[in-house]
């Protein structure tokens, strides 16, 4: 049986998946990532969680289709709580949601982490206070990627829990420090469209009766910030 066909989004959350033999998909609303990897051979064993009874029952009807019931567990739960020690996870996919949720679903899991597993996170926005977070609590980003799907563009993060060699800097958790380095064309145009947008906001904010001088002053940062990485390429 050929492997299930994944979006352009999921195949490179998949892809992300770095050796990973035992895995946790949590939101996995359809389960398509572990039943792909299983199917691919990629993995022994998946817990596939959703705090959703719908998804649920989608994701045992989708595993008992492919014939993996003996391999992917369905659970419902929230967030991390579904996950057991003797589940012996190295890789836990959180994606398909806010930055802000992913937050917070590490926040009150984070007792059921044992510093060990690769985090695969894949915000569909707030990507930039996901980072924030990350570095707060001291989580490493291993690699980065921007992906281009029906006319969105998602970040994928792979992320350690260990602390980074060095500090991050402010355009590293602004734009991404991997996807800083990576220079991919996706990443100059989002770049270009970012400058547009804070543009915008400084316009809006001048044609304003009254805006607090503080909040002039981070946008106008930002905009400094964000062209400067654009040229910083040009150079």
């Amino acid at each position: 049986m050929s492997p299930i066909h994944l979006s352009k989004r999921l195949a490179h959350l998949a892809a992300f998946n770095n050796d990973g033999r035992r895995i946790a998909d949590i939101g996995t609303d359809h389960a398509y990532i572990p039943i792909y990897l299983a199917q691919t051979g990629q993995i022994d064993y998946a817990v596939a969680s959703d705090i959703g009874a719908g998804p649920v029952a989608i994701a045992k009807a989708n595993i008992h289709a492919a014939g993996l019931d003996d391999q992917i567990v369905v659970r419902q739960a929230d967030g991390l709580a579904g996950l057991t020690a003797e589940d012996a996870l190295d890789t836990i996919y959180i994606a398909g949601m806010g930055g802000q949720l992913i937050e917070e679903i590490l926040e009150a899991g984070r007792s059921r982490l044992d510093g060990t597993e690769t985090l695969i996170l894949g915000p569909n926005r707030d990507a930039e206070a996901l980072r924030r977070y990350l570095a707060a609590h001291e989580f490493s980003i291993l690699d980065e990627d921007l992906v281009e799907d029906a006319g969105h563009v998602y970040p994928l993060m792979s992320v350690g829990q260990t602390r980074p060699q060095v500090p991050y800097t402010e355009a590293d958790l602004m734009l991404g420090p991997v996807l800083r380095r990576k220079r991919t064309a996706l990443f100059l145009n989002q770049l270009e469209i970012e400058i547009d947008k804070t543009e915008a906001v400084l316009r809006g904010l001048g044609n304003a009766t009254q805006v607090p001088e503080a909040k002039m002053a981070d946008e106008q940062a930002r905009l400094d910030l964000l062209k400067e990485e654009f040229h910083a390429e040009r150079k």
